[in-house]
């Protein structure tokens, strides 16, 4: 993640790699950590461990150049990097464990002979934020201190035909290098469209919940309505029962009246009330 992130930033053509080592580390931990979360190193450990890549990459681009020189004509590339690995462990005293980061860098143009050979007696220079390297005719160490490996005698036309050998070669690690590029732009594309999804179903599932409880505060509005419709009906049918009890016992008080102090008229009139009574109440 950290080289994908170093050649975004560093070959992006609207700011390219002139930029401040500040504000170009502060670039690439801002794509870490856009394309992978779980990278929680600060700037300075990324610079760090950048500075060593690129310088043991950097020294493996340069026993690779040496051995694509030296090996015999028509070997193999992985003959080429065997030597290079014998190589390396020779002039650096350790064994070359940053393949995968050669892999991706070794066609970048930082890192295409970027160490002195034999003849040129030139040292790498660094001269800026991002990492990059220079040469320069006062060697730190001559390399006529480490081993050298002599060119075996070839036929007439031999330089030629290897010329055209290591230039197949790396034409087709050129077309691996763009094919992995491609994957790792399809693979992050899908985790990308992944996230989306994600994203679109929680945006789903929070809409179904809001609808829910839409539906919930919906039906407890009308089941507060009801009750309030139920009590105000009880109430309603118990003034109702009142009423009517209270006009019963008055048409009751009418027909047990003592009709022997009436008078004639009244005793009359009083009959007729009753009637329309009984007839209400008792048929």
């Amino acid at each position: 993640m950290l080289i994908s992130a170093w050649l975004n930033v560093s070959t992006n053509p609207i700011v390219g790699t002139d930029q401040k080592g500040e504000i170009f580390w502060s670039r690439i931990h801002s794509y870490c950590v856009e394309f992978c979360s779980d990278m929680t190193r600060g700037v300075v450990a990324y610079k760090k461990r950048w500075y060593k890549i690129n310088k043991t990459v950097a020294q493996f681009a340069g026993c690779y150049d040496q051995a694509s020189r030296n090996i015999r004509s028509g070997s193999k590339a992985d003959d080429i990097k065997e030597f290079a690995y014998k190589l390396y462990s020779t002039n650096y005293g350790k064994k070359f464990t940053f393949e995968r980061h050669w892999n991706m860098l070794r066609l970048e143009q930082k890192w295409r002979s970027q160490l002195p050979t034999q003849s040129s007696g030139s040292k790498r220079t660094k001269v800026s934020a991002t990492g990059a390297y220079s040469s320069s005719s006062n060697p730190e160490t001559p390399l006529a201190d480490k081993p050298s490996v002599d060119s075996p005698v070839r036929p007439q036309g031999s330089k030629k035909s290897k010329r055209k050998d290591i230039k197949n070669v790396r034409e087709k690690e050129l077309m691996d290098m763009e094919k992995e590029r491609e994957e790792v732009r399809e693979h992050r594309a899908k985790i990308m469209a992944i996230k989306e999804k994600e994203l679109q179903i929680q945006a789903a599932m929070k809409e179904q919940e809001l609808q829910a409880q839409a539906a919930m505060k919906e039906q407890e509005l009308q089941t507060q309505r009801y009750i309030k419709e139920t009590e105000i009906n009880a109430k309603e049918r118990e003034m109702e029962r009142i009423a009517k009890e209270r006009e019963r016992e008055m048409d009751m008080q009418i027909l047990n009246a003592d009709t022997s102090t009436m008078s004639e008229k009244r005793r009359a009139l009083h009959e007729i009330a009753c009637e329309k009574i009984i007839a209400k109440w008792f048929t």
